[in-house]
């Protein structure tokens, strides 16, 4: 009786139905030993490193282990009966096949999915790390851009290679894709252009987003989004500017806010010949100290920038640490002075003209006579 058993165990399909099986197991407890093994040598590995990728890694390692066991275990098993199942029904083998290729498919569909939150989270990671060590402000749209392109990739060369698999040659779909992609670069081309500009800006960083940039077209207004696109500006009416990419890098764009926050604040006053400038300068002066808008240093100071027909130039520079506060600064500033040099009657210097009259020559008044 064991004998039959054994014999029967031992011959033909239902020994590759046993070795798959095996294979099956033994596929799963490499898994979850794996697994175990991540969970505690692994972890404790990973808590003495300073960086945080590896722990962003282990978290989403972990939870997919199990997954892909199972996809291998199946698909390993599978490969076993086919085995068996050369010489029999082929019904029953082109089952067999149909199953064996679904579940290349979830392999492969695992570990793509597994590979492309790696890839992006060590993107987010490094592109994270650059941006603290350069003290640079990274725009929010960087990353969902270079996450997009490598998520890309990883899907093309998942498809290219699962395609490989069932017998399709990929060269033949390269050069249609080839061929697809120069005819929609004509039609999309301005598109393109932009998209292109765009990614130059993320890189190059001519302006961030809340920077006060001048357009130009000559709008002033603080940057409110940087796109693929295309660029949105807010002006000072609380309208929005959408101005596209190409255009932005094409042409010469003013940025107040960048490399320092710091602004000049500039107010010239005109006053009359005969003021008392030392007394002008220190009315000026005294109000730039005391302005809470006003930096100390560098120290405000007033120049007599110019003497015109009428009037002499007197120009209060100093600096302001945000350029939103320029207007406040700025205007302030003016009315102070106006009403300080109204009460020390310093007067503005008003358009004047100097006539001159004169009677006329003797021969001049002697011919008009005889006229």
């Amino acid at each position: 009786m064991f004998e039959r058993v054994q014999q029967y165990i031992m011959s033909g399909m239902t020994l590759h139905v046993w070795n798959a099986l095996i294979i099956f197991i033994t596929v799963m407890v490499i898994g979850f030993f794996i697994k175990y093994i991540l969970q505690t040598a692994g972890r404790r590995i990973i808590l003495r490193t300073n960086t945080e990728l590896d722990d962003a890694v282990l978290a989403i390692v972990l939870p997919r282990l199990k997954w892909l066991a199972i996809v291998i275990g199946f698909y390993l098993a599978i490969e076993e009966l086919v085995k068996g199942l050369v010489s029999t029904n082929k019904t029953s083998l082109q089952m067999i096949l149909y199953a064996e290729g679904t579940m290349y498919i979830a392999f492969i569909v695992v570990l793509t999915l597994l590979i492309t939150h790696i890839a992006t989270t060590a993107m987010k990671f490094f592109i994270r790390r650059h941006a603290q060590q350069t003290s640079s402000v990274i725009s929010d749209a960087v990353t969902p851009l270079f996450n997009r392109l490598a998520t890309i990739l990883i899907f093309f060369i998942a498809i290219v290679i699962g395609l490989e698999h069932f017998g399709v040659n990929a060269s033949s779909l390269l050069v249609f894709l080839g061929g697809g992609s120069v005819a929609i670069a004509l039609a999309a081309q301005e598109t393109l252009a932009n998209m292109i500009a765009g990614f130059v800006i993320m890189i190059d960083r001519p302006f961030r987003p809340g920077d006060r940039i001048k357009l130009p077209s000559g709008e002033i207004g603080d940057v409110y989004e940087i796109g693929i696109r295309s660029t949105a500006i807010l002006d000072f009416d609380n309208n929005l500017i959408v101005s596209p990419n190409s255009d932005l890098t094409k042409a010469k764009v003013i940025n107040y806010s960048y490399p320092y926050p710091e602004v000049r604040v500039l107010v010239e006053f005109l006053v009359g010949y005969g003021t008392d400038i030392d007394q002008a300068r220190k009315i000026m002066l005294q109000f730039a100290h005391e302005n809470e808008w006003v930096l100390p240093s560098p120290q405000p100071e007033v120049f007599l920038s110019s003497a015109g027909e009428s009037s002499c130039s007197l120009q209060l520079i100093a600096r302001t640490d945000d350029w939103k506060k320029k207007f406040k600064a700025e205007t302030s500033l003016r009315e102070y002075i106006y009403k300080a040099f109204l009460r020390e009657g310093i007067t503005p210097g008003y358009p004047q003209r100097v006539i001159h009259l004169s009677s006329p020559l003797p021969h001049d008044t002697a011919k008009n006579n005889k006229d």
